[in-house]
């Protein structure tokens, strides 16, 4: 059992290595730019999910849009994020910025589309008490009518034909 212990405890050492931090790229993308990148990237993954023919249709090619954008290469950018993504706390800093970033255009299109919904419920309900005010307008003529046409009915008078004419018209 010593012996177990032993190598468990040789493995064990060898096992930790140091590791290497990252080194800082020449071409680094600044922070800010970064997190607008970042942010991008978000959006236009999103709308492709979304919509990809909308994004066709306006010639927007998602995986070249960044880099066009930004006047950056895929290798830039991937040595940046590795960059980035060594300092675990800054790392998470900077999303929990774009997340925020986001929440608050999220909750401008949605009070947007809330205000829009609104509009589109107030003229839906005006073109409804207009159609109901059409139906009773005809309703009310439609009555109107009937009493018209039974006091017509009231005072005519039946017209008699005789036994003659009738045989005579025939």
């Amino acid at each position: 059992m010593k012996q177990f212990a032993y190598i468990f405890f040789i493995f064990l050492v060898i096992s930790c290595q140091d590791i290497p931090s990252v080194e800082k790229p020449t071409d680094l993308i600044d922070r800010a730019k970064m997190e607008e990148i970042i942010y991008e990237m978000a959006v236009v993954n999103g709308a492709r999910g979304y919509d990809i023919q909308k994004l066709s249709k306006y010639g927007v090619a998602p995986e070249t849009y960044i880099f066009e954008k930004y006047a950056i290469d895929s290798l830039q950018l991937a040595k940046s994020i590795t960059y980035y993504a060594s300092d675990i706390e800054d790392y998470k800093d900077m999303y929990v910025t774009i997340q925020k970033r986001a929440e608050a255009e999220f909750k401008g299109y949605d009070s947007l589309a809330k205000i829009e919904k609104k509009v589109k419920d107030s003229l839906r309900t005006e073109k409804a008490k207009q159609l109901q005010r059409e139906r009773d307008s005809i309703k009310k003529l439609d009555s109107l009518k009937g009493k018209v046409s039974d006091k017509i009915e009231k005072t005519r008078s039946p017209i008699r034909v005789s036994k003659e004419i009738f045989i005579d018209s025939l």
